[in-house]
């Protein structure tokens, strides 16, 4: 019970009752129950005399207040737990949108490094089957030139980059596998390997061993030794006495290609060929020869036919075999004739986009070298000469 004193008007206004003395509202049930109010009269003023005051009991001055301290207290409490509670899940609540939001913007950032950076993981060349016996599956995940190069600081700080073997590029439309030198045991452990060593920086694929790759500046050099070998193996197996392998470069076409390549081979004004050699003995030669490799045996009639790589598509040499194989036919010698850029594994057209790539990698020297012994082969011719 609430004692009010010098009260001497009360207000109804819309379910609620102001003692306009002292602008204390009730509602209008608890009015009704304390004032015998009608509950139907929701709206008016009306006043109370004195004496109904005193009849109602509500004039009396308390002795000590309704409500005391610990109630006061009590609610206190009530309300610091309430709003403690409400903040804290008000808090959480913030600090869960917070690292939603972070962990969104971190994904994004995320995916969009995975795109613009092409890190390359271990797992990704394992599951492409890079040392399976599928060749082709092979070659479709590595690409033909490997790149040995320190980390730079883009990929370095990428989360997306983390524990990643190298990443991809586009050189001048050659796409480039870049490994970071502490990893390529990483590609060793998965089949492959690299000639000479794994001390040089550009790797170009063996056409023939996909899973080779050759240092760019010994590239056709090694190609050419592995073919001269083979012809050599040859030789031994179906029984000859007697064979020459010789080179035979076309200088003046050589001269013409040079040339070509020079106007070709620009970006900008700036030439990516620097062509060293020097062509004044190129006009006045038409070729030039190089006698590799003269082989003697005591011949044998008991032909075999070996293993081949480089040459097992040439047609010379398929039917060289058969001659020779040939239990009718009395074979005594045969000259092959070999477009020697069929089995190098370089066209002109490839060699000229490495070209590019090298400059665009900031190796301009090494591309042109890499041009010169490319036009050399597309005008050399192998000649191969067999007795028996």
């Amino acid at each position: 019970m609430l004692y009010l004193q010098g009260c001497d008007k009360i207000i109804v206004l819309r379910n609620f009752i102001s003692f306009s003395t002292v602008g204390v509202r009730f509602s209008l049930e608890k009015t009704h129950a304390l004032f015998g109010i009608p509950t139907a009269n929701c709206d008016g003023t009306f006043t109370l005399e004195k004496k109904d005051l005193e009849d109602m009991n509500m004039a009396r001055k308390p002795e000590k207040p309704v409500v005391d301290s610990e109630d006061i207290k009590k609610w206190a409490e009530d309300i610091a737990t309430a709003a403690k509670d409400t903040f804290g899940e008000v808090v959480d609540n913030l600090k869960a949108s917070s690292e939603s939001y972070e962990k969104k913007k971190l994904s994004a950032k995320y995916e969009k490094d995975i795109i613009a950076l092409q890190p390359v993981f271990k797992a990704d060349l394992e599951q492409a089957g890079v040392s399976s016996a599928n060749t082709l599956l092979r070659h479709f995940s590595m690409p033909a030139m490997i790149r040995v190069v320190e980390k730079d600081k883009k990929h370095t700080e990428s989360k997306a980059c983390e524990h990643a073997l190298g990443h991809f590029s586009d050189e001048n439309g050659v796409r480039v596998l870049n490994v970071y030198p502490h990893h390529i045991k990483d590609l060793n452990e998965i089949g492959v390997s690299f000639y000479p060593n794994e001390d040089k920086e550009f790797y170009y694929m063996d056409p023939y061993q996909k899973d080779l790759y050759i240092d760019v500046q010994e590239y056709f050099q090694k190609q050419r030794i592995a073919q001269v070998n083979e012809l050599e193996r040859l030789a031994y197996a179906l029984g000859a006495k007697h064979a020459e392998i010789i080179f035979k470069i076309n200088t003046v076409e050589l001269d013409k290609a040079r040339k070509k390549a020079e106007l070709g081979a620009k970006i900008g004004k700036k030439k990516i060929l620097d062509a060293k050699a020097d062509h004044s003995e190129s006009e006045t030669k038409k070729e030039s020869i190089e006698l590799e490799r003269v082989i003697d045996c005591s011949g044998h009639d008991d032909p075999q036919v070996p293993e081949l790589v480089y040459f097992k598509d040439d047609e010379d040499i398929k039917q060289l075999i058969f001659m020779r194989m040939d239990d009718k036919s009395v074979l005594h010698s045969k000259e092959c004739k070999i477009k020697y850029s069929n089995s190098s594994g370089i066209k002109k057209t490839d060699a000229a986009k490495l070209q590019g790539a090298f400059n665009k990698m900031g190796s301009a020297s090494v591309g042109a070298s890499f041009m010169e012994e490319s036009l050399t082969a597309n005008c050399t011719t192998l000649i191969y000469k067999i007795d028996f």
